[in-house]
């Protein structure tokens, strides 16, 4: 009996190829976008969720209450984990310090070093891979060689990844036993012993690292930074809470706790949060860990919106053609039920050429499945996308093959099935029934939804074209920037500087912690030394030399900018501070008064010396911040300007082979890599980029799959109305008004929806801009322009059959009739 429905199913679908294709390729798109979506949306979700005990271990976080509101940090304070292991000795616990850039260097067979910069070096302690095993991410386990139990039992352990021993030691023929034991050097002076290797750590992961090397390393180095409760450095603190603990009740006894480590002050403005390790991933509150990035649930809701939205435009296509195409099947239906066929084997075999054709179109969405990754993974490769088909996408788009025959199939089937027999038979089933009006409604909805993405893809391209435009109030073209050599004092930099201020295509050159906007973002607490500690509030710290605000074009509306040329040498080492307006703001002066006023920060106090004009050093998706400005003992990065002629660098490769030269000829031991910032700050809005991006994309399919939809409508229509077309012209209609009358009620239909679909469209882009310090005003043309071009879309695409129906030859039209 099935093999019959299908083999009747599939003869009818080959006689309407018209419909067939275009249902069929409609389907095919809507299932690769919503498979495309769900394999993106379950990779986001899925991160950190293959550890043993995932759903038991939480980030501790921390609040801090400042005078200008509360600050929400990732990391804590280092001693942290050993206070919590010893007062709570039945959870467990691990410390990290990272990860963060180190030079790891080690001699190969033939004596020849190998030396790289590393970005993602990271101090953990024995319970780190206890904690985090990675069990479920790997069927052969996560260790190559050695075990979590002794990898760190020595103060200079260090365990590799797979990917890391094979750069450092070469291959080894999977026998990496023989790795055990082997030295690496660290920033060209720590001597560390190879304990341990494992896999490369799969990309979704929010605990990104390369090599671990013991924490107790880190502590020893690092003595004022582990042992300070009052700092927040790049310290974040996991714990594993025992089978049946309450977090709730947990989390008030570590706040309680905090009370017997920290002094009056932290303990009145420091707060300690437990945050679920699958909601790191998607929790925008906090800053990501360096090397990883956040996405928020709600982008990942609204994309999985947009699946669903588009799987419904294409079942309305489904829907629309079908019951459209039931007046060219009443004889057929009269017919069948006439020699004995019920209503249910009428039902079952429309719904399985509904299976037929969302099966055919699954099987052709599988290809475009694939393609879609691949795009995806360019457009987005610097953030290690690692997005591939599962078993789980596969029994998804099999389900989602079930619902789309449900949902598009059904009510056809309904009313093709419920055909009264001798009323089929004579051609005379109601063409103004239930089906009809639900078609318009469906259109309705079909193109409220594409004028929506419309409105949205319009909104999200000028909010973009907002950040790309909008000045910074800092110099971002022909400047790149190098990772300074570790441990080195700016007179043994300056050198370096004279050097390179030598070459012809060089402007500037300055020594600092980080650009006017970067992700390595230092705080410090400030208050003026005649308000008291409680008016504390928080600050974005800034190293810098004499040269910085020359380069970066900084403008300064009050008093000097930071030199060497009148240093008094003090506890902090710094003559004095700059700082920006809206830090000027936040002490209540004006940028005349402010100069002279002591500040007090977390590293000293000094005079305020200078006032610079605002300039965005956080991205635009937030307010600028105070910023202090100090000078530094050592400078983490070498920022060059670079000169160029109408926006373009001229001799680029030169200069920077010169670059290279130079650095190799005076810093030989340090690795040289360097990145332009306007490419750095373009990352900045990478999940902006990918809304657009989706809406764009979306929109566009969107918009295809309901011309596709029209153009079978309008086909259709046409050929029912052939006899009236014909007569009409006899009596003397021309061909545009034959037209109007084909395409009039279209297009209605489309301006009702978007009238509908205005105000929607309207409130949530207005809600997504919500979430923009910055940005770009909505403007009345825009609705009216998405208006103007989906109905001129529609038009065009009704035009083609109308006009078609309308020159046909009214002789012939009514002999056929």
């Amino acid at each position: 009996m099935i093999l019959n429905y299908l083999k009747t199913a599939r003869r009818n679908l080959w006689k309407n190829k018209t419909n067939t294709l275009i249902n069929v390729f409609g389907l095919a798109l809507g299932i690769t976008c919503c498979l495309g979506i769900y394999v993106f949306v379950n990779y986001e979700l899925s991160f950190d969720n293959f550890h043993t005990n995932a759903d038991r271990t939480y980030r501790i976080v921390e609040h801090s209450q400042k005078a200008n509101g509360i600050q929400h940090w990732p990391t804590t304070a280092y001693p942290l984990a050993e206070a919590l292991r010893r007062e709570f000795p039945n959870i467990s616990v691990t410390q990290t310090a990272g990860p963060d850039k180190r030079i790891i260097s080690a001699k190969d067979e033939k004596g020849e070093i190998r030396r790289f910069e590393e970005k993602r070096v990271m101090f953990a302690d024995k319970n780190y891979l206890r904690l985090f095993d990675f069990k479920n991410a790997f069927e052969k386990g996560l260790w190559l060689s050695g075990n979590a139990t002794t990898a760190f039992s020595q103060p200079n352990s260090v365990v590799l990844t797979e990917q890391m021993a094979e750069r450092y030691f070469g291959v080894v023929s999977d026998n990496y036993d023989q790795l055990i034991g082997k030295v690496l050097t660290l920033n060209n002076t720590d001597i560390l012993t190879v304990s341990g290797i494992i896999r490369n750590p799969p990309a979704n992961t929010n605990l990104p690292f390369d090599i671990l090397i013991n924490y107790d390393f880190f502590k020893v180095n690092n003595t004022y930074q582990a042992n300070n409760w009052s700092g927040n450095y790049l310290g974040t603190t996991y714990v594993e809470l025992a089978p049946g603990m309450d977090p709730a009740k947990f989390e008030k006894a570590v706040d309680k706790l905090k009370s017997k480590y920290l002094n009056a002050e932290d303990n009145r403005r420091i707060s300690y949060f437990l945050q679920p390790l699958s909601y790191i991933h998607t929790n925008s509150l906090y800053a990501s860990e360096p090397g990883t990035y956040v996405i928020g649930k709600e982008v990942l809701w609204g994309l999985s919106s947009l699946a669903v939205f588009l799987i419904l435009i294409a079942s309305v296509n489904f829907i629309n053609l079908s019951t459209a195409q039931a007046m060219q099947r009443q004889k057929e239906i009269g017919v069948r039920k006439a020699i004995g066929s019920s209503e249910g084997q009428l039902f079952f075999q429309f719904m399985s050429e509904t299976f037929l054709l969302a099966l055919v179109a699954g099987f052709l969405s599988v290809n475009g499945l694939y393609a879609l990754l691949w795009i995806v993974d360019q457009k987005l490769s610097f953030i290690d996308l690692n997005l591939t088909p599962t078993i789980q996408t596969w029994l998804f788009g099999a389900g989602l093959i079930g619902v789309i025959t449900l949902l598009a199939g059904s009510y056809p089937a309904f009313v093709l099935s419920g055909f009264k027999p001798a009323m089929a038979i004579k051609n005379n089933v109601q063409r103004k029934s239930n089906g009809i009006s639900l078609r318009q409604g469906l259109i309705v909805f079909q193109f409220g939804i594409t004028y929506c993405l419309l409105v949205a893809t319009w909104i999200s391209s000028d909010q973009m074209s907002f950040f790309q435009k909008k000045g910074l109030g800092f110099t971002k073209d022909a400047v790149l920037t190098i990772n300074a050599p570790r441990n080195k004092k700016f007179g043994e930099l300056d050198a370096f500087r004279q050097e390179l201020l030598q070459y012809h295509d060089i402007k500037e050159v300055s020594f600092a912690s980080g650009a006017p906007l970067t992700k390595n973002w230092y705080g410090t607490d400030f208050h003026l030394k005649s308000e008291p500690i409680t008016m504390s509030r928080q600050a974005e710290m800034k190293n810098t030399d004499e040269n910085y605000q020359k380069l970066f074009g900084l403008q300064l509306v009050a008093g000097q900018w930071l030199s060497t040329s009148n240093m008094v040498p003090d506890s902090v080492g710094f003559n004095g501070f700059v700082i920006n307006e809206t830090m000027v703001k936040m002490l209540n002066l004006t940028p005349e008064k402010a100069i002279g006023e002591k500040l007090v920060i977390n590293e000293g106090e000094a005079p305020i010396i200078g006032v610079v004009k605002d300039f965005h050093n956080a991205s635009l998706q937030q307010a600028i911040q105070p910023c202090v400005f100090m000078y530094p003992n050592t400078p983490e990065q070498i920022h060059i300007q670079l000169l160029g002629t109408n926006g373009r660098l001229s001799n680029l490769s030169q200069t920077l082979a010169h670059l290279a030269q130079t650095w190799k000829q005076t810093f030989p031991d340090d690795v040289y890599q360097f990145t332009f910032l306007n490419e750095s700050l373009a990352k900045n809005y990478f999940v902006e980029q990918l809304v657009f991006d989706a809406f764009k994309t979306f929109a566009a399919i969107s918009i295809f799959i309901s011309c596709l939809g029209l153009f079978g409508l309008i086909t259709l229509t046409a050929a029912q109305r052939t006899k009236e077309i014909g007569v009409r012209k006899v009596l003397g209609a021309s061909v545009a008004s034959v037209v109007g009358m084909l395409t009039g009620d279209f297009v209605k239909l489309v301006i009702y929806a978007i009238v509908l679909a205005l105000p929607i469209s309207w409130w949530f882009m207005n809600q997504w801009l919500q979430g923009f310090a910055y940005k770009t005003d909505i403007n009345g043309w825009i609705f009216v322009l998405s208006g103007i071009f989906a109905v001129t879309i529609a038009l065009v695409t009704v035009s083609f059959q109308s006009i078609k129906a309308a020159l046909m030859d009214p002789v012939k039209s009514l002999k056929s009739e």
